[in-house]
């Protein structure tokens, strides 16, 4: 398997379930079988299928969400932010799973660093700040 792409928003997408290791299935945007899979959300209008079907170089890249027209995390929410921020977390970051709409925190003016959860029901998201260190959570329920 090769090394993961490391991403500044989702520092570890293997701990946190969005990308899981999976030898046999291609990636639809590279088709190549490269060990991951990346099984968090993914929006498109025109393809309903993404997740679980890109790898996270592809991700990373931002190729799958050029090819797909998709996004992987909902920045509607996040005012305030430079929009090279919001555009990383769309098209360059893996997203999460949340119970429902998932919520990317904020800090110091940047995203924060998605850890993962803690709990099942309700679930606490847990954040870190790039800058200040601050841990950061929010929580939700089914």
């Amino acid at each position: 398997m090769m090394e993961l792409p490391v991403s500044k928003y989702h520092p570890d997408p293997v701990a946190t379930g969005s990308v899981e290791a999976n030898d046999g299935k291609p990636c639809l945007c590279c088709n190549r079988i490269r060990g991951y899979i990346y099984t968090g959300p993914a929006y498109s209008e025109k393809f309903h299928y993404l997740s679980g079907c890109l790898c996270p170089w592809c991700i990373a890249d931002g190729s799958a969400a050029k090819r797909f027209q998709a996004v992987f995390t909902d920045t509607g929410e996040l005012d305030g932010l430079p929009g090279e921020v919001c555009l990383e977390l769309e098209t360059r970051t893996p997203g999460f799973n949340g119970w429902q709409q998932e919520h990317w925190l904020t800090c110091c003016g940047d995203a924060a660093a998605y850890l993962g959860t803690t709990g099942n029901d309700p679930s606490a998201y847990r954040f870190r700040c790039l800058h200040c260190g601050k841990a950061l959570t929010y929580t939700d329920e089914s």
